[in-house]
């Protein structure tokens, strides 16, 4: 059975990725489960432990800090489980289908990797609780999952536009499937694809092919080609036209692989207020 898989850390998006996720549970009319992962943390093996210290003092600092490891393992356990049973007690009225928790240990790409196989859809927040974990492994775990990856950055919005980027590339076709066979989102919602050439009869092309995609499932959609390559064209004209989410496939042609690989945290996000749906 296929599961909407929803990482939750108590960070500053929870909410909001609780929003988006029964909201796609709902559209998709498939289970939702709620992740929270414990990181081991690693003090003791990062202290210097060179220097004039006595062999005797060394064993009682590294005893110390496993100690203080563990103190605080136990804390994140208990209060990851505690997440966990809020998080479902407050969605059970609003998600019309089965909700289940799961608490793992561990390495957070190497445990999604794991629930991939039952995953038809990924949500996690940009930025996590304290030390923005989650938003230092997003290209890592983009990279890790073949599966699409819902990345929210804000407070939830009901989506009503989506901007889809589309290059012809096997990444973008599927995440044209992906959002037309199953719906993620809801088939009244408004769909622009657009794409980026400096040829305009081969991007009229594409958009024609894209079309004709979602055409096949009774999904209705804009199209928009833009004279270029940059990223910025996409960021530019998803502000002006005021979309809700942006939709696209990972690591394809180049301008979608600069998007991703290049500016993509550091440029893009940042301008970027809206969720983003990627496809890998």
């Amino acid at each position: 059975m296929s599961y909407v898989l929803c990482c939750v850390d108590g960070g500053k998006y929870t909410q909001a990725i609780m929003d988006y996720a029964v909201m796609i549970s709902n559209n998709m009319n498939l289970p939702l489960r709620l992740l929270n992962v414990v990181e081991h943390n690693h003090n003791a093996k990062q202290v210097d432990m060179s220097g004039n210290i006595g062999f005797g003092a060394k064993e009682d600092i590294l005893e110390k800090l496993v100690n203080e490891e563990a103190k605080e393992s136990k804390c994140a356990i208990s209060a990851g489980k505690e997440l966990l049973k809020s998080l479902k007690e407050q969605i059970k009225s609003q998600c019309t289908n089965e909700v289940v928790t799961s608490q793992v240990h561990g390495d957070i790409i190497e445990n999604i990797v794991e629930f991939e196989e039952d995953t038809a859809i990924l949500i996690i927040g940009l930025n996590s609780h304290d030390k923005e974990l989650v938003g230092d492994n997003v290209k890592d775990i983009i990279k890790s999952i073949h599966k699409p990856v819902l990345l929210v950055n804000n407070d939830f919005v009901e989506p009503k536009k989506l901007l889809v980027a589309y290059n012809g590339s096997n990444e973008s076709k599927k995440l044209l499937q992906a959002t037309s066979s199953k719906p993620i989102f809801k088939k009244e919602v408004s769909r622009t694809i657009i794409n980026l050439s400096k040829h305009e009869s081969s991007s009229r092309e594409l958009l024609n092919e894209a079309k004709n995609i979602y055409a096949q499932n009774g999904i209705e959609v804009d199209t928009y080609g833009a004279r270029g390559e940059s990223p910025v064209l996409i960021t530019d004209y998803f502000e002006k036209e005021k979309f809700d989410v942006l939709c696209m496939g990972a690591f394809g042609h180049s301008w979608i692989k600069q998007l991703v690989l290049g500016s993509f945290t550091e440029k893009v996000l940042s301008k970027m207020k809206k969720p983003i749906l990627l496809y890998r």
